[in-house]
């Protein structure tokens, strides 16, 4: 620990090492089959392995447990243990009946999934959005993109501290991976360009949050909000969009710090 200004209730005390995105998800990427078990990661604009994480001295004790108690232990405690593992979401809302049924979009009203903590979900997506906004420190040359939420930032910080609902041109979307097998990644919060409004995004092991500000959100985006409208959704067209950008960054990059990785990952794919 040491000792400085906690950036969540901006009180003088000893700070933790905290982490961006949650340190159980790190875990859940590392693979044991292979000779280095570390997760892929985009640092300095490179592909690499590494077991470096986004981290550093931001939070008091008890906004660590805000953060954890919120929504942080639920989420870690429901998404698959494994790459294409089995997600027990998938299971409680093919069991559900959903409120909106249209071509590529079902929405499901928080009344028919209780064994979706809703709630819980709510705090995870808006407490990386905002951590998203803090300045962390460089991992092997890179940093993660900061995400600018304006005029929002204080209220979203009222809303983590538990002292203010979310503001009403703010919509917040829960969609669950629309597809059978679930990627164990993780993609920090990014800006969303070409909607007419202001969008920004992130992925965590089946589930994508989209985050909407400003007066143009548009009506159908609304609908969708997790926080307001009670819902969460299940989207083909949001699932396509994370795998594209996902895709295309990949094709992007070099992979020649990683050739040997994916040679043992196919090894490992082709026995019996």
């Amino acid at each position: 620990m040491q000792k400085g200004r906690c950036q969540l209730c901006r009180a003088t005390s000893d700070l933790h090492d905290s982490h961006f995105l949650p340190r159980g998800g790190y875990k859940r990427m590392r693979a044991g089959a292979l000779n280095n078990p570390n997760p892929v990661v985009v640092a300095g604009g490179k592909l690499r392995q590494s077991s470096l994480q986004v981290r550093d001295y931001k939070f008091c004790g008890d906004c660590e447990d805000r953060f954890n108690n919120g929504g942080e232990s639920w989420v870690l405690a429901n998404i698959p243990e494994d790459d294409c593992g089995k997600f027990s979401i998938h299971d409680i809302l093919n069991a559900s009946t959903p409120q909106v049924i249209e071509p590529g979009l079902l929405l499901f009203p928080k009344s028919t999934i209780a064994g979706i903590d809703l709630g819980k979900l709510i705090y995870f997506g808006m407490s990386i959005f905002w951590r998203g906004t803090l300045r962390w420190s460089a991992v092997q040359g890179g940093s993660p993109l900061r995400v600018h939420l304006g005029r929002y930032e204080r209220a979203v910080r009222m809303f983590l501290l538990g002292k203010a609902g979310l503001p009403h041109d703010m919509a917040l979307t829960v969609a669950v991976w629309p597809y059978e097998n679930v990627r164990a990644a993780a993609w920090g919060p990014c800006l969303d360009q070409g909607t007419g409004y202001r969008r920004c995004w992130f992925y965590f092991y089946g589930f994508t949050f989209l985050l909407a500000l400003g007066r143009n959100i548009p009506p159908s985006v609304s609908k969708t909000c997790a926080y307001h409208s009670q819902v969460i959704t299940m989207s083909t067209e949001v699932g396509k969009f994370v795998w594209q950008v996902m895709g295309n960054q990949a094709r992007s990059l070099d992979k020649s710090a990683i050739e040997g990785m994916l040679r043992e990952v196919a090894a490992v794919r082709a026995k019996p």
